[in-house]
């Protein structure tokens, strides 16, 4: 598929996708470091903050790659690599989103106490983290003669290229 963006627009669009996520990694550096440096924020919500500000780092550092990726080629380990970031960290970034969205529930309506709060916190990871990890690999591996790669270039950045865009829908729009 071909750009529907003229160059000039695109240049935009890649300078204010950099900026943005710059200042996201920046967010994102504060609330880990304000995490790890005061003991009064170590509650069991802020906890969640935490574990999902890192994967926001690496949710930021793939778009900060931009078009790099897409000027790289499909092939190319950059494109694959940012791909695959995207993949992994931005359904990763939804899925904290519903477990902080647990959490208020049982600590709310169940009366969970913060050890009970704690102990879920494996099956968070496991969820949070394990279950986009293990979609976002497989991606990498599946390539047919008719579509190709499923990672490759998406206009703005490399995901799951435009030959494959039924598996968007299917993995990332729908369940959101």
């Amino acid at each position: 598929m071909e750009p529907v963006l003229s160059p000039s627009q695109l240049h935009a669009l890649e300078v204010t996708e950099r900026v943005a996520s710059v200042l996201s990694l920046l967010a994102a550096a504060a609330i880990i470091l304000t995490f790890v440096f005061s003991p009064k924020f170590r509650k069991p919500v802020n906890r969640l903050i935490f574990y999902a500000s890192w994967g926001n780092l690496f949710a930021n550092a793939a778009t900060l790659i931009s078009r790099s990726g897409v000027r790289a080629g499909p092939s190319s380990a950059l494109c694959q690599f940012q791909a695959f970031l995207i993949q992994m960290f931005f359904i990763a970034d939804a899925l904290w989103n519903l477990a902080m969205a647990i959490n208020v529930y049982l600590n709310v309506l169940k009366k969970y106490n913060a050890e009970q709060l704690k102990a879920m916190e494996w099956r968070y990871h496991l969820l949070c983290y394990g279950t986009p990890f293990v979609i976002a690999l497989v991606f990498c591996f599946v390539e047919t003669q008719g579509r190709g790669r499923m990672y490759g270039p998406a206009q703005l950045w490399c995901w799951i290229s435009s030959d494959w865009a039924f598996m968007r829908i299917a993995l990332f729009y729908a369940p959101a």
